[in-house]
C-alpha cells in the first residue's frame, strides 16, 4: 500500500448513564477510535486492501484488570473500496459482553497525489458499532464519519490523520468531533515504529485523550506481521492500555 509501507492495510437513556465507560471502552476497541486502521495502528490510513483479497487482524488489550479479545477481517470488494468488520470479547464479563462493528472504506486512485513533498492521499470511512449488554442483548451504540489523510513524506516516514464525527445512539446519545493523529517511522523492512494521538471533543461521554507508543515485526514481510502497543489517557492515573496483536495480509493473493 503507497502510504504505509509495512500495511499491505477503535447510547444513553438515564437508566443506562451508568454503562457509559465501559460502552465507550468498547466503542475505542470496535471501531478500532478512528475506526480502526491496519493494526498496530488506530489511525487509519487513507489506503485500502486490494480488490479481492482479504486480511485479518486480532489482538488482546489489558489495562489493569480488564481485558479484550478483538479479531477484525477486512476484504477489498472493489477498486479503492473496503469492507471491514470486528468483534470484541470482553474480560471480565462485565455489563457490556461484547461489541461488534461494521466500517465501509473508501479511498480511490483518483484521490492520490504526487507532489515535490511526497505522496498525499485522500479517502472517507463510514463505520457502525453495536453493543452486547447482560440486561439488553445487542443494541446500536454508535457510528462515525472520517475523512482520511495520508502523507508520504520520505520512504520511510508517514503521517495519518483523521477528522470526523462519531454519534452515540438511543435517548440522550451525544455526540463530537474526533481527531487522530499518527507518525510511522519503517527503519527497515522487518520494522514500524508509530506514535499516535487520539481526541475528542466530549470527553465525558468518549474518554480522554489517548496517547500511543508500539511497532510491528514482520515475520513474513508484507504478509504476517506481529505488534506490541502500549497507551494512556492524557493527563489520568489509570493503568496503561498494553497490546499484543497479529496482522495478516493479502488472503486471496
Amino acid at each position: 500500500m503507497p502510504f504505509l509501507p509495512n500495511y499491505p492495510r477503535q447510547r444513553c437513556a438515564p437508566q443506562r448513564l451508568a454503562l457509559l465507560p465501559a460502552l465507550a471502552l468498547g466503542a475505542l476497541l470496535a471501531l478500532p477510535p478512528g475506526a480502526q486502521a491496519g493494526r498496530p495502528l488506530a489511525t487509519d490510513d487513507a489506503g485500502t486492501a486490494e480488490p479481492g483479497t482479504c486480511q485479518l487482524e486480532g489482538w488482546h488489550e489489558r489495562a489493569g484488570a480488564e481485558r479484550a479479545w478483538v479479531l477484525a477481517p477486512a476484504c477489498g470488494v472493489a477498486e479503492g473500496l473496503e469492507l471491514g468488520a470486528d468483534l470484541t470479547r470482553h474480560q471480565p464479563r462485565g455489563p457490556v459482553r461484547s461489541s461488534a462493528g461494521l466500517a465501509l472504506k473508501w479511498a480511490p486512485a483518483a484521490a492520490r497525489l504526487n507532489t515535490a513533498a511526497g505522496e498525499l492521499g485522500f479517502g472517507l470511512k463510514l463505520a457502525t458499532s453495536s453493543a452486547q449488554t447482560s440486561a439488553e442483548g445487542w443494541q446500536r451504540e454508535g457510528s462515525e464519519a472520517l475523512a482520511l489523510a495520508s502523507w508520504q513524506a520520505a520512504e520511510a516516514w508517514a503521517v495519518h490523520a483523521n477528522l470526523g464525527a462519531a454519534r452515540q445512539h438511543g435517548p440522550g446519545g451525544q455526540r463530537a468531533t474526533l481527531l487522530n493523529l499518527a507518525l510511522a517511522w519503517t527503519p527497515g523492512p522487518s520494522a514500524l515504529l508509530f506514535a499516535e494521538l487520539q481526541a475528542n471533543s466530549r470527553r465525558e461521554a468518549f474518554g480522554g485523550t489517548q496517547q500511543t507508543l508500539g511497532g510491528r515485526w514482520w515475520l513474513v514481510p508484507e504478509r504476517l506481521g506481529l505488534d506490541l502497543t502500549a497507551s494512556r489517557e492524557a493527563g489520568a492515573a489509570g493503568p496503561t492500555r498494553w497490546g499484543l496483536g497479529f496482522g495478516w495480509y493479502g488472503i486471496g493473493r
